[in-house]
């Protein structure tokens, strides 16, 4: 990648990133604390892939997310003034390691440092 690509990544990572906190603050939803870990802007710059994951339900994710997705190409054809920019979809991360939910990793880190003791 190059640098021009790799800022267009991270600014379209804080820009999918805001529009996903309002989103899910609005409406009840299965999915838990959802997480954008990566930005794949396609080498014409004609889409850039979101990958996401959802802390407890993945299946429906990307439809759930769906409706936001003009919303952010939007913001992002506004605030960067791109020649041409990047459609936005939202896609499910296939390859991680799933460490759990924010509560059990606490748990554990809890009977490993014995911090409420």
């Amino acid at each position: 990648m190059t640098i021009k690509s790799d800022r267009l990544s991270e600014c379209i990572r804080t820009l999918a990133i805001e529009e996903i906190l309002a989103f899910s603050r609005d409406y009840d939803h299965t999915h838990g604390i959802i997480s954008v870990l990566e930005i794949v802007v396609s080498s014409d710059k004609s889409y850039a892939d979101v990958m996401i994951h959802g802390q407890w339900d993945d299946k429906e994710l990307t439809a759930f997310l769906a409706p936001i997705a003009g919303n952010i190409h939007t913001r992002i054809s506004r605030e960067l003034g791109l020649r041409r920019t990047p459609r936005i979809r939202f896609r499910v991360a296939k390859n991680i390691d799933k460490k759990g939910d924010v509560l059990s990793l606490i748990q554990e880190l809890d009977k490993q440092y014995g911090l409420s003791k």
